[in-house]
């Protein structure tokens, strides 16, 4: 906890009084509590080719530079262990044992948290672990090298196998939580109604919840609770889990999906951490992703994108002999992706790279430093037990009428802090009642232009209007 002097105590109240006074509508109301928004997704390798997790003197550099630009976690997905069992691993165990345990104290020496990809549903049909009696049917994910199976929340079977190979996977390496892409099964699940007046008209996404995966659920996130890890979910699209009750750290969203309505999941629980899914997102009828853009979208949600990064793939997870490609339709969106991965590879070997599956082919060179960019304007305004005024749509504060796709929303702690998306397809004109300093230019002034699909980054001027304000 940071101890405040007595003019920065004055500040905040002051500052917090005026906001409340001054805002006559909004969205929701946040307090920042715990949150590292600064994540990457680590791209380790190809599997299931052969490769070393081992580190190099590259990511040695590349972990250093995210330490110094502020990163606060990074995940490593599912090429961290052997999902398919083909070098003597299994899913719960890496590939590469050594060279993940010398990763991890890479991580921890930068002082970069680091979780995995695990799956509280998702097991290989092939797997010498697995037995019909985790399931309840034929459902699952099949792409490229594997088929996966759903485990069942109401199978004791099932419980007991995945919940100690779970935390194991904390115990083992010394990860600082989970990534649990959860692979629910919607389509076969007995759910039951939430009274309406016991519903939570704020946050509760559902009016229904399946009692055996909310019991479930919960047990593995106080079991990775009580080992004081991190638990980060996934769902798919923006979905939150059909459960009560905080059952989650964070929330990875956007992927497969994009929120035409934009601030996709605000009602949902904090924190959100949205995939920007590039291959998937028309983007305003632009032919490349527009990240400007995506920052713009997400941030005055209290949502901040995730970087894919890491070491570049080459496509190689679709070439290994004797590895069966389960499902060859043109809905396998994942092997016919890597098929262009791995040609723009052949033809482009030193670059410009690929990151990811949610890659553009080829990746943006300034995505890094843009991202970097931004993580330093936003992590300045979401210090602990800031509070945030998301999505405000009138204040005293701003002259100027408030577009529908315009969206304001203001940080406050010992300062003031704002920020303006115009979503719209023209220039917005932001009239202020006081002075205001842009962030990123230093302009002090009560009137800015936001160009279109970008985002303001102000701050409330103290003292003289020359007066510099970081």
């Amino acid at each position: 906890m940071k101890f405040l002097t007595l003019e920065e105590h004055r500040a905040r109240i002051e500052n917090l009084r005026e906001v409340r006074k001054n805002i006559k509508t909004h969205t929701r109301e946040l307090r920042i509590h715990n949150y590292l928004p600064g994540q990457i997704i680590y791209y380790l390798g190809d599997y299931p080719a052969k490769m070393s997790i081992t580190p190099t003197e590259y990511d040695f550099n590349l972990l250093k530079s995210y330490a110094e630009h502020g990163v606060d976690m990074i995940q490593v997905h599912e090429e961290w262990n052997d999902t398919i069992e083909r070098y003597g691993s299994d899913k719960y165990r890496s590939c590469d044992h050594e060279g993940m345990l010398k990763f991890v104290d890479l991580c921890h020496y930068f002082g970069i948290k680091i979780i995995p990809y695990c799956s509280s549903s998702y097991i290989h049909e092939g797997s010498k672990h697995y037995h019909e009696n985790f399931s309840r049917g034929t459902g699952g994910c099949v792409d490229m090298h594997y088929k996966y199976r759903f485990g069942w929340a109401g199978s004791e079977y099932w419980r007991n196998f995945i919940l100690p190979r779970t935390f194991n996977i904390l115990d083992t390496y010394g990860f600082d939580g989970i990534f649990n892409d959860w692979g629910y099964d919607w389509e076969a699940s007995d759910y039951i109604d939430i009274p309406e007046n016991r519903r939570n008209n704020d946050s509760q996404q559902f009016t229904r919840f399946d009692p055996e995966a909310e019991d479930f659920i919960h047990m593995l996130y106080d079991g990775i609770k009580l080992r004081g890890g991190i638990y980060k979910m996934h769902i798919g699209g923006y979905n939150s889990a059909p459960v009560r009750w905080k059952c989650y750290d964070y929330l990875w969203v956007g992927e497969c999906n994009f929120s035409a309505e934009y601030g996709g999941g605000k009602m949902l629980e904090p924190y959100l951490v949205p995939c920007p899914d590039k291959p998937r997102l028309t983007n305003w009828g632009t032919e490349r992703f527009d990240a400007d853009a995506y920052f713009a979208l997400t941030i005055p949600f209290v949502q901040f994108p995730l970087l894919t990064h890491g070491r570049p793939t080459m496509g190689r997870c679709i070439d290994v002999p004797g590895v069966t490609q389960y499902n060859t339709t043109q809905e396998d969106h994942l092997y016919h992706y890597f098929e262009k991965v791995r040609d723009f590879a052949d033809a482009h070997p030193s670059g410009p790279y690929i990151y990811s599956e949610w890659s553009q082919i080829p990746d943006d060179v300034e995505d890094y430093p843009r991202w970097c960019r931004y993580l330093e304007l936003y992590k300045g305004m979401t210090e602990e037990q800031t509070v945030v005024f998301m999505e405000i749509r009138e204040t005293e504060d701003i002259l100027s009428a408030i577009p529908h796709h315009v969206f304001v929303t203001e940080f406050v702690n010992e300062n003031r802090y704002m920020v303006v998306s115009n979503m719209t397809d023209t220039p917005y004109t932001v009239t202020l009642r006081d002075c205001w300093q842009n962030r990123e230019t230093g302009e002090v002034s009560t009137s800015f232009i936001v160009p279109v699909h970008r985002i303001l980054f102000l701050k409330k001027a103290t003292g003289s209007v020359f007066e510099e304000v970081k």
